[in-house]
């Protein structure tokens, strides 16, 4: 599927919390509990409470980046989530740290989320 449906359902992330992250060589997984998964190999991006960019990635090899500082949300609860669909979806921390999934790709898939084998 491409681009982001209007209708993507996101209530299960609101009040869950990221309790690890997966890192691989073109994807990042972020683990919430209770058990739900959003597996990011497009472009995404992490902001903090004043909407300053703190990380970002693009699909690219991360293999090959000296950092990551996606652990500031590691622990935090959504608040509440976003749809601007066909482009992203958003999830917004207690914290005030903002995550945000774009589809950026009419080739390759973008994200998933599990469960629900919701592919973009």
């Amino acid at each position: 599927m491409y681009g982001v449906p209007a209708d993507l359902d996101l209530a299960r992330f609101k009040g869950s919390t990221i309790v690890s992250l997966g890192i691989g060589e073109f994807s990042i997984q972020f683990q919430f509990h209770p058990a739900s998964t959003i597996s990011a190999e497009g472009k995404w991006e992490l902001r903090d409470s004043a909407g300053v960019l703190i990380d970002e990635g693009d699909g690219e090899s991360i293999a090959e980046r000296e950092s990551l500082h996606l652990h500031r949300i590691v622990g935090k609860t959504v608040e509440s989530y976003s749809v601007s669909a066909p482009d992203s979806f958003s999830l917004r921390f207690g914290s005030g740290h903002t995550l945000t999934i774009f589809d950026d790709s009419k080739q390759y898939e973008s994200f998933s989320v599990q469960p629900g084998d919701i592919y973009v």
